[in-house]
């Protein structure tokens, strides 16, 4: 049996504050991606069924698109939703090659949970494919460490975030 992957992290606001972080575009836009691209949003609709379609752009010219289909919204504590690659339509499609294989799950159910911790909140994120065959279900196992330091970059992105908002208060 595989196991999901689950990455927490502490962050130094409210939860209401850090699930604001997740459901506002505004916030959303100043913090998401892996480090060293950046990001450009194409829709933000977040709702059940709603879509948030958005590209990564690296310096070299290098893109790479993706969206969430969310799935469950309840504020402030938890967002369930359908992670996936996608085309400049929105359209979901195969991971790119380099880095993930071509075995790359299509689709990976992931939650964010937000739950208070004092003045904090301790995010949880769990994620496994969606629909895969067994070798992208192995594939997705295999690269948990590199989805944590890719998450790290991400989340690590969201403190700083976090930090200048506080200071401009």
């Amino acid at each position: 049996m595989y196991q999901s992957l689950i990455i927490t992290k502490t962050l130094a606001a409210p939860v209401a504050i850090a699930f604001d972080m997740f459901s506002q575009k505004d916030h959303v836009a100043n913090w998401w991606g892996p480090k060293g691209m950046d990001m450009e949003i194409k829709s933000f609709d977040f709702r059940p069924e709603g879509i948030f379609h958005y590209v990564l752009k690296a310096g070299n010219g290098f893109e790479m698109w993706g969206k969430f289909t969310y799935l469950e919204i309840e504020a402030p504590h938890r967002i369930t939703l359908i992670n996936s690659f996608s085309n400049p339509e929105g359209e979901t499609v195969p991971a790119p090659l380099v880095p993930f294989g071509a075995d790359w799950p299509l689709e990976m159910w992931t939650e964010y949970r937000f739950e208070p911790s004092g003045e904090e909140t301790q995010l949880t994120l769990t994620s496994y494919p969606q629909n895969a065959s067994e070798a992208s279900k192995q594939l997705f196992f295999e690269n948990h460490q590199n989805m944590k330091l890719g998450f790290k970059g991400t989340f690590d992105a969201l403190v700083g975030y976090l930090e200048r908002i506080k200071s401009n208060q």
